[in-house]
């Protein structure tokens, strides 16, 4: 299978890079897809949740293989970057949210897809924005916009409507706008070893599904 470069990111912490990193590659690997994950984020959270999990369960069979970068070091961040591209497989990487990191250029440089999640509200919307615009200046890859942790009750109210429609015409102009992820437990309580139950899977389906058909 050719390479692909897949970032999870966004400047706007809470939005889901993570979470959804995680679920994503779960999905990928149940539906044959050859995936591993570099975590590249500050707080290691992806990586460091491998690892608890792991302690609980050392005999279990990974779906899918998880190393941590740190952006610390310009250098090795730019070789590791480089080595990325020969490997077989799509190779996600949880990025940092900090866009002032000079050694995000060379993920940002090598990157085939950006997979960037925000919410409805006028903070999230202008921070994706903005971050969306830096990222293109140093990238061609293409960005996939997925709505996150939406409150299906509060798409009723007026602003929030108004807040969806101008983000779907905003980031739809610039990239792909996938439906909705609702905000539930079910996608909160990621696994990185365990399969996606039912209403994770349900929960992702929809957003996952145009992402991978078109890459």
């Amino acid at each position: 299978m050719n390479n692909k470069i897949i970032l999870f990111t966004n400047i706007k912490g809470g939005v889901g890079k993570t979470t959804l990193c995680g679920l994503f590659a779960t999905f990928c690997a149940e539906k044959g897809i050859p995936v591993a994950v570099m975590d590249a984020d500050i707080q290691q959270s992806l990586f460091r949740h491998r690892q608890r999990e792991l302690q609980q369960n050392q005999t279990t069979n990974l779906p899918w293989q998880i190393q941590s970068i740190s952006t610390s070091d310009e250098d090795v961040v730019e070789k590791v970057m480089k080595k990325l591209k020969d490997i077989p497989g799509w190779i996600l990487i949880d990025c940092p949210g900090n866009i002032n990191d000079h050694a995000l250029k060379y993920i940002f440089q090598v990157a085939d897809v950006a997979i960037i999640p925000f919410s409805y509200d006028a903070d999230s919307l202008d921070a994706t924005e903005l971050f969306s615009n830096i990222f293109a200046k140093v990238s061609h890859a293409k960005r996939y916009f997925i709505p996150n942790n939406i409150i299906l009750s509060d798409e009723r109210r007026e602003q929030i409507k108004q807040d969806r429609d101008n983000a779907l015409h905003l980031l739809g102009s610039i990239g792909y706008v996938t439906p909705r992820i609702k905000h539930g437990v079910a996608v909160k309580s990621y696994s990185t070893i365990e399969p996606l139950d039912y209403w994770q899977e349900k929960a992702v389906v929809n957003a996952f599904n145009p992402i991978i058909e078109q890459i």
